[in-house]
């Protein structure tokens, strides 16, 4: 693809603005951790929410949802879509505890929630777990996208591409921080979010129209649920079950997750914290997801033939945009990629220096050292995830594998929230089964074929009966520890009447049945206002008011209740 003067001045001036950004938090990210890892525990929500927002929404994204659309239809959009769920219990049931404890990772918590030397193995083997496991796959999978588009696009090779995308993006990451990274999030999500709409209004467009994709595309394919040609127990309708029925409680996120939690934890108070995630799961999945969708689907029409499923988006801005537009494209595309990568080039680092290097390595060192370190943490885990990005090949099935890599851990990361007997050796047997199970799924002869929903039940079924087990055989969490995070946290429930007993004035404590309602009421209002607005682009205009319906009922619902409570914040927490 040649660019033309004004798309290299586009790039160029967007280049130029993320750099300029981190080069002016620098100073005041560079004061102490609190500022390099949370902003100060000062974030509005609608930035904190944003950021949440940008962070999730990456190059791979639309590359994966084309590839989704293109192999199977938009109902296969479930294997994200089914995390709306344990995002509206992030925002009822988590949002408030976890700023109620002041962490910075959301590891932190293994020593505010456990007792002896179990929880300081625990804290320490996660913190490098997540810091060069975990978000080393994830950031590969993010700049495999941007490889890709930037093959397709300027036909660079991959150490190039490699190079060049993620340059600018390690540099204002080591700079400014977190400052630097939910700044330029808020600017680069418009961005992205521009050049998703542009793309696929054009696309459609040189498609013939919506009523064209309506009356050439499978009805199947335009279906918002999987066909039942083959019976309930069909591959289709399993897979679905599997998404809906186990993906988003099972998964190491289940409670939040790290990216989320450090957003939650950064907010002014308990009230910004619930917005914000309220606000980032309504943007994440009822807005964004459908000038990728349209996109896609114009592609079946104007390449059905193109082998690489996840390359045809980039394809089509080559194709199909004008000079300026491409530029424009092309920078959303960036913007994409270095919101998220700066996240995880961040929160690895926070992992590795908060909940490893200064637990068991220095522990008093001064704040500057531990900025520093930070730094050079940051630098040496991007060369490492460079590295592992060239045997990567691609997005979905990377994503696929994380889905399922770990999920047997998520039941045990909701429940200590609300039974005291949880303890450190619950998680770690979680964790070292669930990693074994979830090798042997995809290695084993007899199982590496198997279907994704037969892996996912066998990964979470093992590795819950081992950690309820291990659970009962191992000694329980110190009692002054369950006090203390009791008092600090109030999560509700039966599950701690015990420990509760034991406290002369026990805290106010959160209503479950109060969240489990608002949960459901949240689920209802976020997909009916994503499935609503997708019928309504669609041309499908009575069903579009069926889900829009339910969605403004439990919308208004939820605000009823919320307004009756009429809470208030004090000290930081609503009351």
């Amino acid at each position: 693809m040649s660019l033309s003067a004004i798309d290299f001045t586009i790039i160029s001036a967007y280049f130029i603005l993320s750099l300029l950004i981190g080069i002016y938090f620098t100073k005041r990210a560079s004061s102490n951790v609190s500022e390099f890892f949370l902003s100060g525990r000062n974030l509005p929500w609608w930035l904190a929410g944003t950021s949440m927002v940008a962070t999730t929404f990456s190059s791979d994204t639309p590359l994966y949802v084309t590839g989704l659309v293109r192999e199977h239809g938009i109902y296969e959009n479930w294997q994200w879509w089914c995390f709306i769920m344990s995002g509206m219990m992030s925002v009822f049931f988590f949002a408030r505890l976890w700023r109620r404890l002041g962490v910075l990772t959301d590891v932190e918590l293994i020593d505010l929630r456990y007792s002896g030397k179990s929880a300081s193995i625990l804290r320490g083997f996660k913190a490098l777990y997540f810091s060069t496991a975990v978000h080393t796959i994830i950031k590969a999978q993010v700049i495999l996208a941007m490889v890709k588009i930037l093959d397709v696009s300027l036909g660079w090779g991959k150490w190039e591409s490699i190079f060049i995308s993620s340059g600018i993006t390690i540099v204002y990451a080591m700079l400014s921080g977190y400052w630097g990274v939910v700044t330029t999030d808020f600017f680069q999500f418009i961005i992205a979010m521009i050049g998703a709409v542009v793309l696929a209004v054009v696309s459609v467009d040189k498609a013939g129209g919506i009523s064209v994709i309506r009356e050439k595309i499978p009805a199947d394919a335009l279906s918002f649920f999987p066909p039942l040609d083959a019976g309930f127990a069909g591959m289709a309708f399993m897979t679905f079950l599997g998404y809906i029925g186990l993906s988003w409680w099972s998964k190491y996120s289940s409670d939040g997750g790290g990216v989320i939690v450090q957003r939650m934890s950064s907010c002014k108070d308990e009230r910004h914290s619930l917005i914000a995630t309220f606000y980032f799961n309504v943007a994440n999945y009822a807005l964004r997801t459908w000038p990728w969708i349209l996109a896609a689907l114009a592609s079946v029409l104007l390449y059905p033939e193109f082998k690489d499923a996840e390359a045809v988006y980039p394809k089509m801005m080559v194709d199909l945009l004008p000079s300026g537009l491409k530029g424009l494209m092309l920078a959303s595309f960036f913007a994409a990629f270095m919101s998220t990568l700066s996240t995880y080039l961040n929160l690895s680092s926070a992992y590795f220096v908060n909940d490893f290097y200064m637990p068991f390595i220095k522990k008093d060192a001064a704040q500057k050292h531990y900025i520093n370190v930070s730094r050079i943490v940051t630098l040496v885990m991007s060369i490492v995830t460079g590295i592992v990005t060239l045997y990567v090949t691609s997005i979905i099935g990377v994503f696929k594998f994380l889905i399922a890599f770990g999920s047997g851990t998520g039941l045990v990361y909701i429940i200590r929230w609300f039974w005291w007997r949880v303890n450190a050796w619950s998680e770690i047997s979680a964790m070292i089964t669930s990693t074994i199970i979830s090798i042997i799924a995809y290695t084993h002869p007899l199982l590496k074929d198997t279907p994704f929903y037969t892996k996912l039940s066998l990964i979470i079924s093992v590795s819950t009966a081992v950690w309820i087990i291990v659970t009962f055989l191992t000694p329980p969490t110190k009692q002054e520890k369950l006090i203390e995070f009791y008092k600090k946290t109030a999560p509700g429930g039966f599950g701690w009447k015990p420990i509760e007993k034991l406290i002369d004035n026990p805290p106010q404590k959160n209503s479950l049945s109060d969240a489990f309602i608002e949960w459901l009421l949240g689920c209802l209002f976020v997909i009916g206002l994503m499935l609503g607005t997708g019928k309504l682009l669609l041309g499908f205009y009575s069903s579009a008011s069926a889900w829009i319906i339910l969605a403004f009922i439990s919308g208004w619902i939820i605000y009823k209740r919320f307004k009756i409570k009429g809470w208030k914040v004090v000290n930081g927490k609503i009351q």
